[in-house]
């Protein structure tokens, strides 16, 4: 597989800070970060949700749902629709992209009666983006930190493989499935695929030491330690604590996601831009805050009334969401970019 061009890291609105490491540590600042970046929060959102009654959890779904995951898979068909300079030199791959996922969703849904089939690819390919966004933020701080990768390209696949792995676990795979029954097998497993994480942090530490307030560790081990909640859940078959963290997950990767777009619209370039982008970009957090209302008070509304035409549009936005990603937050090569930074 071709590898991933490194992503650009662009340069804050705001003067270098006067502690070096500090700007070499943190993307926005160290509140931010840590609490939008490496999501220090979800074990807050864990225990409301563990010591809360059943309605608590379905209430934290409903924000999640339509507040939080349906509005961060929107902002991305919006940046690409808007921002000339993400699609610039291929607007016809965007478009042939665009048209292929709409058509083949379309075909799918009249083909059979139910969702089922859109719902498995999502789930699977929901899985790669998931593991892709993690890994890719955390390479992020890694070039920030230092100035050599911390590991080699057998890292990609440890991290990515793990949480991979993690993922289709919790889906069920090993649990009562037909006249089958696997648990017994992957329960074996389990053990065999910690060692991916331990490994990764047992490195880490070789090459650069316990630095315990290194950002980038404090992002690893946040991510890594949720995955290894989740683990543990399905490898003792407590549903009701997967369904927990499952939402934990979910809201994870949406709040980084917007915490990464919320970093990239922060450069002085975007600032200056006289454009739609750039008068996102100076009154960001009134368009991010209208934006998630908007789309959340939009999709409930929907959904209510017409629950199978929501359900097919979100997975439409959820596709192009995954294709859009692998194609706007790589670096470009300046012949394709026409010198556009």
């Amino acid at each position: 597989m071709k590898r991933a061009a490194p992503v650009t890291l662009p340069q804050r609105a705001t003067e270098t800070p006067s502690n070096p490491r500090q700007g070499r540590q943190f993307l926005v600042g160290p509140i931010f970060d840590l609490f939008f970046l490496a999501n220090l929060y979800w074990p807050l959102l864990f225990v409301i949700d563990f010591l809360g009654q059943e309605d608590w959890h379905h209430g934290l779904l409903f924000w999640q749902v339509y507040f939080v995951t349906a509005p961060h898979r929107w902002i991305t068909v919006i940046l690409v629709g808007a921002d000339r300079t993400k699609t610039r030199g291929r607007e016809g791959r965007f478009l042939l992209v665009t048209g292929a996922i709409v058509t083949g969703c379309l075909l799918l849904r009249w083909q059979s009666s139910s969702l089922l089939c859109l719902g498995a690819i999502d789930y699977a390919w929901n899985a790669w983006h998931f593991a892709s966004q993690h890994h890719g933020i955390f390479r992020i701080y890694q070039r920030k930190e230092t100035a050599t990768p911390v590991f080699g390209g057998w890292e990609k696949w440890c991290f990515r493989g793990f949480l991979l792995y993690v993922i289709a676990r919790v889906a069920g795979v090993g649990w009562q499935v037909g006249p089958a029954d696997w648990t017994w097998q992957l329960q074996t497993l389990d053990p065999v695929v910690v060692l991916l994480p331990a490994t990764l942090l047992i490195q880490q530490i070789r090459r650069e030491g316990f630095r315990v307030l290194s950002t980038g560790t404090i992002y690893f081990g946040s991510v890594m330690s949720l995955f290894l909640a989740m683990l543990l859940a399905a490898h003792f078959e407590r549903r009701q604590l997967v369904l927990q963290f499952a939402l934990d997950r979910k809201s994870v990767v949406s709040v980084e996601y917007f915490a990464i777009v919320t970093w990239t619209t922060s450069s002085q370039t975007q600032h200056n831009r006289r454009d739609l982008i750039g008068t996102m970009a100076r009154n960001w957090s009134l368009f991010l805050l209208f934006f998630m209302g908007f789309l959340g008070i939009t999709g409930y509304l929907m959904a209510t009334g017409y629950t199978q035409v929501w359900v097919l549009i979100n997975v439409m936005v959820a596709f192009l969401h995954y294709a859009y990603d692998g194609m706007i937050w790589k670096a470009r090569r300046p012949a394709a970019t026409g010198g556009a930074t």
